[in-house]
């Protein structure tokens, strides 16, 4: 009996046609065995509070995002399988939509207010499962430095009552493939209980603001100082 749970909301959206797995399928444990010690090969990994990770139950990874190899060395070396959002354009290839979804990964409209994206995401936390998010949307495109935080985390960790655990990756905007110099930090930190941050309601209008800066701060503070931008 399949685990992946049918999305269910508007039918005209493309999305309520496609199964959006909400569990680690063996397509995927398959292919991070390979991808973990490939990732190892090319690259030295300094892996620093993975304890930080819960054993079980839902959160939210929250990380900084300087590269496109973020996704990859954090999703084959976090002890837990990571479930992520992705933008919609990457699923207009249908095999390469196919080869991601199989990972947990599902889209997001970006700018949008996407509420499908924000149900979807919170099937992935009511499963118990992990949510790997990048609170400042996108990544940076000129150089590696952390900006201003999004306040979706926060709004989707306080409306599940789920931990956010902050994470910092950095080294990956210099990978280069075949270059055995690589070098890459990873660090996570303690889990962050935002429900008792945000305190008994009702909330003040500018909550989620406040503790999206707290949870940015945190992010900054394993960076290194040139690394942090408005939050050094």
């Amino acid at each position: 009996m399949s685990n992946a749970i049918p999305a269910t909301i508007a039918k005209t959206d493309w999305r309520n046609t496609v199964t959006w797995y909400t569990y680690e399928t063996g397509f995927t444990r398959f292919i991070k065995a390979i991808l973990r010690p490939l990732s190892l090969a090319l690259a030295h990994i300094e892996l620093v509070g993975l304890e930080n990770v819960p054993d079980s139950g839902p959160g939210i990874i929250a990380c900084n995002h300087f590269s496109l190899y973020d996704v990859i060395y954090m999703g084959v070396n976090l002890p837990r399988h990571p479930h992520f959002m992705a933008k919609r354009e990457l699923y207009k290839n249908r095999l390469f939509g196919w080869l991601i979804r199989q990972f947990g990964s599902f889209p997001v409209y970006r700018g949008e207010g996407d509420l499908w994206a924000m149900e979807q995401a919170g099937r992935v936390l009511a499963a118990g499962q992990l949510l790997f998010m990048f609170p400042e949307g996108t990544r940076g495109r000129h150089k590696a430095q952390l900006k201003r935080g999004k306040v979706g985390v926060v709004k989707l960790a306080l409306e599940h009552g789920v931990p956010v655990i902050p994470c910092a990756i950095w080294g990956t905007e210099n990978f280069k493939v075949g270059w055995k110099s690589n070098q890459i930090h990873i660090q996570v930190g303690e889990p962050v209980d935002m429900v008792s941050l945000a305190g008994p309601p009702p909330l003040k209008h500018d909550v989620s603001r406040e503790l999206t800066t707290v949870m940015m701060q945190k992010i900054a503070e394993m960076l290194p100082p040139e690394y942090r931008g408005g939050y050094g």
